[in-house]
């Protein structure tokens, strides 16, 4: 059984939390259908509880992971409410987005940025251009709930992602993703070794790559701050692209590997491929269509269906035809030429000398 990423617990008066602190989801999720089912399992456990309230401490993980827990909150006949304790980026925000309300403590931090993919493997261009399908794909996925929660414009939460935006809680409210801000929590960020932790929890990010912010903050008196510093500014080795990249070596080695990951992936990107192809092939028949000429009804029917070849492959085939058939005719007539022996015929001489009685009596008029 794949360990879990977050708890239930049963609270009094009909509530319930659901706490997703750390990583949404580590390679225990990828290809194992019981994952999602246990989650539904545990949050059907409940029983008929009016309100959750999910407490949100994460730096984000696996996006199917995040719209599959989102999905299955929002479907839940109780009143969902989001509640960021320290950091929701990345997938995390995907789940707050799916709940009915979302609370902010006042000193917590939010943080959106672009749909990435992590690739071990050699692939030719028309698998990386599937790949990049997948990509637009779930951008665009995430695009269309950021601005259902926000109400803004496509767009520009579309910019926002694009150029990795990190925020307050109060900068969140403005924009549309936090619709409360609460009390003062003493949200802890710490620098340890150079990584980010955010209330003791590994953010698997570097410290020099979290917002300024932020990093202003360790100036304060560590005293009287919620923030410490507890180490050099290196980069630690098990960054969270090195823990990725890891995971998926070990995981995802080959086409069969990734259906069985990610089987709603690959179907849309074998849709994509399909669709490409048919557009292509429509528009490869429309051009030879538009270059035929008549009399070459055979040579365009077999370009098209019986031999194809593309629309380019196909002009220079015309050419190549109508430069014989020129060529066939040339010598036809040629030869026609010669059959008919006009080759013999030369231009005859004026006669000079000899009788001519036309030419007599002409002669004759004029002496009388």
């Amino acid at each position: 059984m794949p360990k879990k990423f977050w708890q239930f617990r049963n609270m009094a008066g009909g509530s319930a939390e659901l706490l997703l602190y750390g990583d949404i989801a580590d390679s225990s999720w990828w290809g194992d259908e019981v994952t999602p089912k246990q989650f539904a399992d545990d949050l059907n456990a409940l029983g008929a509880v009016s309100r959750i309230t999910v407490r949100i401490n994460s730096g984000g993980g696996d996006v199917f992971a995040a719209q599959a827990i989102g999905n299955l909150l929002e479907q839940h006949a109780a009143e969902v409410v989001a509640h960021i304790d320290g950091l929701c980026a990345s997938a995390a925000t995907i789940v707050a987005c799916h709940c009915n309300k979302v609370e902010a403590a006042a000193d917590s931090t939010y943080m959106v940025h672009p749909v990435r993919m992590g690739i071990c493997d050699y692939v030719d261009a028309v698998t990386m251009q599937q790949y990049i399908d997948a990509l637009t794909t779930i951008r665009d996925n995430i695009v269309t709930l950021y601005a259902k929660k926000t109400c803004k414009p496509k767009d520009e939460v579309a910019a926002w992602m694009d150029a990795t935006s990190w925020w307050t809680g109060e900068q969140a409210k403005a924009n549309g993703f936090v619709d409360e801000l609460v009390g003062e929590e003493n949200t802890v960020v710490e620098n340890r070794g150079g990584v980010l932790f955010v209330n003791s929890i590994d953010m698997h990010l570097p410290f020099d790559k979290a917002p300024k912010f932020v990093q202003d903050s360790l100036a304060a008196d560590p005293a009287a701050s919620s923030f410490v510093n507890n180490g050099p500014a290196g980069v630690p080795e098990n960054t969270t692209c090195h823990k990725e990249v890891t995971e998926m070596a070990n995981e995802i080695k080959t086409v069969d590997d990734l259906r069985s990951a990610y089987p709603t992936l690959v179907d849309q990107i074998e849709q994509a491929a399909e669709k490409r192809a048919e557009d292509a092939e429509r528009q490869r028949i429309r051009d030879i269509e538009e270059m035929a000429l008549p009399g070459s009804e055979a040579v365009t029917n077999e370009a098209k269906f019986t031999k194809p070849i593309s629309a380019s492959d196909y002009a220079m085939a015309m050419v190549k035809n109508a430069k014989t058939k020129g060529a066939t005719y040339l010598a036809g007539a040629a030869n026609d030429a010669a059959g008919s022996g006009v080759d013999g015929v030369g231009n005859q001489p004026t006669p000079t000398g000899g009788n001519d009685e036309f030419m007599d009596a002409i002669k004759g008029l004029g002496k009388k």
